[in-house]
């Protein structure tokens, strides 16, 4: 529901940035052929399945680990599309997916770090003699 009522608010942005009104005016009209419509549906399901998957995705991982991702993918598809459609790589869109590279290697390197840490201190406070959280013997809790 959500989707197709955005597919409709969206319809004025995408005449006007379809340069329908400057085709009436050279005299050619502009109609809805077959491959238009199938290409429209394509992309409406792309981006549901985009939406579903970012969705379920959120719920297996952090939101900072989803933000780096995405981040990376954005870099990945401006180098695809240089690569396919040999646009031009400008020097900010390369300092861009240098500083992009490295962030995401940082933050890997902190998430590796956190965990090694973490897993220190289990291993140190289970080689420890404390107290168990849960006692032992269930009957010195009942009197």
């Amino acid at each position: 529901p959500f989707h197709s009522s955005a597919v409709v608010l969206l319809i004025p942005t995408w005449v006007f940035l379809m340069d329908v009104p400057l085709l009436q005016k050279n005299g050619r009209g502009f109609s809805f052929s077959q491959d238009v419509m199938v290409l429209l549906l394509i992309d409406g399901t792309l981006f549901h399945l985009q939406s579903v998957t970012a969705y379920a995705l959120m719920g297996k991982i952090s939101p900072v680990t989803f933000s780096v991702a995405s981040t990376a993918k954005h870099a990945l598809s401006i180098w695809l599309s240089i690569i396919i459609f040999s646009n031009e790589i400008t020097s900010l869109s390369a300092v861009g997916t240098v500083l992009v590279i490295i962030g995401v290697l940082l933050y890997n390197k902190a998430r590796q770090y956190e965990r090694e840490t973490l897993r220190g201190l289990v291993m140190q406070s289970s080689t420890e003699d404390s107290e168990p959280l849960i006692p032992q013997d269930l009957k010195t809790c009942e009197k």
